[in-house]
């Protein structure tokens, strides 16, 4: 008896023939019609036809009625736009994650907000035996620990509500989750121009962060973090100057004279 498909492997299946159409583009061949596509995949006409509607459907591709064929479409070229900026923000930030960690003796993170989630793109460990050590690639919750949520603070006002209609997740007894109270807290936020926590996402550990700001917009946040007994309260305006020149060079060398937050 032949074992029933799941939703999961469908799903799955269907990812793969998607990225399958898209790598059948070049800049030889931009347009490509429904016939051509199906034989290169090896599908149905049918089955093609199906798949090419639904990536037009989500803006992945565009059809051309009069030539009847389909090319890739605008929502692509921005996410090549944000693959590419996260690209050349990492070269960028690359030596001052190095300076900060040799001059804080903790570690220094570069984040991106990816989605709802703030993502590590980039880290410069500390040398000392008690350090922390953060996963490239690892989405974290936007509202929970200074390192995300500055990131939180310097989205556009509708983008910050959207994330804080969400549910709140308590990751420890730290986690700020009530939305009135993390409201206030962006305030401040935005207000200083940094975040310090301390256990919000680990026990034990504390963060400070401030944004990297260009032409009006959020590119990243950079943030020190390392053991509360060493990152303690007294270090914090030390570390921020440090996290916020840093910042700005990186926003200055990426491009121009960048925005500082009021």
């Amino acid at each position: 008896m032949a074992r029933p498909r799941t939703l999961e492997h469908d799903g799955l299946r269907t990812v793969e023939r998607a990225a399958e159409v898209l790598r059948q583009f070049s800049c030889d061949g931009p347009a490509l019609g429904l016939q051509e596509l199906a034989r290169s995949l090896g599908l149905p006409r049918s089955t093609a036809h199906r798949l090419l509607r639904s990536m037009e459907a989500a803006g992945f591709l565009v059809y051309d009625p009069e030539s009847r064929t389909y090319r890739l479409g605008l929502w692509l070229a921005r996410l090549g736009e944000v693959a590419m900026a996260s690209v050349e923000l990492r070269t960028a930030a690359r030596p001052y994650l190095q300076s900060l960690a040799a001059e804080t003796g903790e570690s220094a993170l570069l984040l991106v907000v990816r989605g709802s989630s703030a993502v590590v793109i980039d880290v410069q460990e500390s040398q000392s035996p008690l350090r922390l050590t953060l996963p490239v690639g690892t989405p974290w919750p936007l509202h929970a620990g200074a390192s995300n949520r500055v990131l939180l603070a310097f989205l556009p006002a509708h983008e910050r509500e959207e994330i804080l209609r969400q549910p709140l997740d308590r990751i420890t007894q730290r986690t700020i989750t009530d939305p009135d109270r993390l409201r206030r807290e962006l305030d401040w936020v935005r207000h200083r121009g940094f975040a310090y926590s301390v256990g919000e996402l680990t026990p034990g550990v504390a963060a400070v962060a401030v944004p990297i700001l260009a032409d009006g917009r959020l590119l990243g946040g950079l943030a020190v973090a390392g053991p509360a007994a060493r990152l303690t309260r007294g270090r914090v305006p030390g570390v921020v100057r440090r996290l916020q020149e840093a910042a700005a060079a990186i926003a200055r060398n990426l491009y121009g004279s960048p925005i500082k937050p009021s």
